[in-house]
């Protein structure tokens, strides 16, 4: 082969390449993404159907940027503060007010769940109620299609947030965060959890949540398990 011919298959060979990383963005992107996300205040409060769980600024109506934001649902409740200046997020009831609700196996992971909900700024009970439908609290659930434990964490998200999927407190760390990402992200409970499930592209293709059987029903389970947890009025 002669250098010119070399130098062509080269060039061909590094602009296959290029395209290849745009099309799979790496797992520092992903991760960064995420810190970004979770480090930029709330912007819109756009109205959503009644009965929706929508992103509203604190105290405002306003679209300007504010330093935290608020996702309040059925009765105002809150199911999700971000941290951040100084701020603690405040949610209806304690852990014992909701843990016994649970199943008795699942009891034992209610403190665990707490701390990483309460890490990631969404209620615990919403947390709690998400487990319960991925896993039925069982950390070392593997489904088929390769989502890990708890909240069932594909590997390349749980690389993505730079967890142990197979460690449970790592697992429920993860999972909270990335709920958290979808639900603003998408700006309402329910979006974010069709997200959660079917993932951020098919709810974008869709422009709501995606004609998936498993989806659709996944959605109001959830929601279910939140109200049983005493997270909806």
């Amino acid at each position: 082969m002669s250098i010119a011919a070399l130098q062509s298959v080269t060039s061909r060979v590094g602009e296959i390449q290029s395209r290849i990383d745009q099309l799979a963005p790496s797992r520092s992107t992903f991760a960064e993404t995420l810190r970004a996300a979770e480090a930029t205040p709330a912007t819109s409060s756009e109205e959503v159907p009644s009965g929706h769980f929508v992103v509203t600024p604190q105290g405002s109506k306003s679209t300007h940027a504010t330093e935290s934001f608020s996702i309040f649902g059925i009765m105002g409740t809150p199911i999700m503060l971000r941290p951040g200046a100084g701020l603690t997020p405040q949610f209806r009831g304690s852990l014992d007010d909701w843990s016994g609700n649970l199943p008795t196996a699942a009891q034992q992971w209610a403190p665990s769940i707490d701390r990483a909900a309460q890490e990631a700024g969404i209620d615990p009970r919403l947390l709690a109620a998400m487990v319960w439908q991925e896993s039925g609290f069982q950390p070392d659930a593997v489904s088929p299609s390769g989502a890990i434990g708890l909240t069932q964490l594909m590997p390349a998200t749980a690389a993505g947030l730079d967890v142990d999927p197979v460690n449970p407190i790592e697992n429920l760390r993860g999972g909270a965060r990335y709920l958290a990402w979808t639900i603003r992200e998408f700006g309402s409970l329910e979006l974010g959890l069709a997200a959660y499930n079917a993932g951020p592209g098919s709810v974008r293709a869709a422009g709501g949540i995606p004609d998936i059987p498993e989806t659709r029903a996944y959605v109001p389970r959830v929601i279910d398990y939140y109200r049983q947890l005493g997270g909806i009025a």
